[in-house]
């Protein structure tokens, strides 16, 4: 007898080995990953120290940001390199009204600048990507100075009145020296206040965002006439209030379908407006746009912010009526973080349905080229037919049209047809010997 491995024994042998080494890369891959990720947070770490560092060395009236509320000598944003990790560090300076000696807010205190709270954050990104952050507070060794300056409220809701966490503020003025431009957030109860604001007089641009969600915004007068909502007013020791409504966006589906036959009519162009206003005395609607849907009736609008919607169809441009929905139907509400099906329903005063069908077994022809034109019109359309045969003609002018048909396979067909209101016509192919 022989002494030796048999196949299914080395077989096994390799499957057990290949197990084995398996784990072992599984359990290297984590320790790779944990000590690279270890070595981004330390780094993170060490540059948000390094930068509240910095901020606590700087005298009082400094600690603050290059174009930010308050004003001060500090980057808003800088990316740094280290450990061939790239890092966005972004710093925030923020007034604190410690409600220790009342806030502004409540109106039970005139000073609310009581301290500085600076805020430090530290993005990295790559196969280990994160985020660290820390925050130190920074008192004035005098007494709290308030001259020449307000404090702004800005509270952001939702469309249920709740406060939107975390939603992005972008704050700008131009008129004040240093000029302001910034960017904070909002708290968990979706509100910030700035104490220190600089006076100015509609002045200050303020845009409310959040990633999936609506915009809100102020407007000048050079942007809209009378706006609803103008840029905003800081004056001496007064706090100004200021609130924006955003939400998830949604979505509508249109379909555009005929009256006559319930067929998709394509690349018919439409407005949608909202009925939200930005301005008041000429209205100046917040959403209205022109839209057009593809060949096959449909088009898919996103990014829209929950309103009230009216549709609308040119009949000069398009010799189309609409017919549902109508006024009485309108404006179709959209909420929040929806997508809503429309059917746009057409009528015109004369249509061409042209039914193409195999001329030995009547069979209807799929997706073959039905052309009709008219020169001295101006009319030349190519539609390629449904499952029933179908090709669909909307809206044509009462006339003589030339009639053309090429399927693979089969000879081709023209002919002539007249067009008296809702026209049914059809064609029998004949195939190629």
């Amino acid at each position: 007898m022989k002494n030796g491995f048999t196949l299914v024994e080395t077989l096994v042998g390799v499957a057990i080995l290949a197990i084995v080494m398996l784990g072992i890369y599984g359990i290297f891959q984590g320790s790779l990953k944990m000590v690279n990720s270890s070595r981004a947070r330390l780094t993170a770490q060490m540059l948000v120290n390094q930068k509240l560092e910095e901020a606590r060395n700087l005298s009082y009236n400094k600690v603050g940001t290059v174009s930010g509320i308050p004003s001060g000598t500090i980057s808003e944003q800088t990316e740094i390199t280290r450990n061939g990790i790239d890092f966005t560090v972004k710093t925030t300076v923020v007034y604190i009204d410690d409600p220790f000696d009342g806030t502004s807010v409540d109106e039970t205190d005139d000073l609310p600048n009581d301290y500085k709270r600076v805020k430090v954050k530290a993005d990295w990104s790559g196969v280990f990507e994160g985020s660290l952050s820390g925050f130190t507070d920074i008192s004035p060794k005098g007494a709290e100075q308030a001259a020449g300056s307000g404090t702004l409220s800005i509270v952001c809701f939702d469309a249920s009145g709740a406060g939107v966490a975390q939603a992005n503020v972008y704050l700008k003025n131009d008129d004040v020296v240093p000029a302001i431009e910034a960017n904070y957030l909002t708290d968990n109860n979706g509100q910030l206040v700035l104490s220190g604001a600089p006076e100015s007089v509609e002045g200050y641009q303020i845009t409310l965002s959040k990633s999936g969600y609506s915009t809100d915004r102020t407007y000048g007068e050079d942007e809209v006439e009378d706006p609803v909502k103008l840029h905003s007013n800081i004056a001496e020791g007064k706090l100004t209030e200021i609130s924006f409504a955003i939400d998830k966006l949604s979505i509508f589906n249109i379909s555009v379908v005929s009256e006559e036959t319930g067929l998709p009519i394509g690349n018919v162009p439409f407005h949608l407006q909202g009925l939200k206003e930005i301005g008041k005395e000429i209205p100046t609607y917040k959403y209205s746009e022109d839209h057009s849907v593809d060949a096959a009736g449909q088009l898919t609008i996103l990014n829209l912010e929950w309103d009230s919607y009216e549709f609308s169809v040119d009949e000069d441009a398009t010799g189309f009526d609409l017919i549902s929905p109508d006024s009485d139907e309108q404006p179709i509400d959209i909420l929040p973080d929806t997508v809503t099906p429309v059917t746009l329903v057409l009528g015109a005063e004369n249509t061409l349905i042209m039914t193409v069908k195999d001329s030995e077994d009547s069979e209807p022809i799929f997706g073959t080229g039905v052309r009709i034109f008219n020169l001295d019109l101006g009319y030349d359309t190519i539609v390629p037919t449904n499952e029933q045969g179908q090709a669909f003609f909307t809206p044509l002018e009462e006339d003589d049209y030339n009639l053309e048909i090429q399927a693979d396979g089969y000879q081709n067909y023209s002919s002539t047809v007249t067009i008296l209101e809702d026209t049914e016509d059809g064609a029998l192919m004949q195939k190629l010997p």
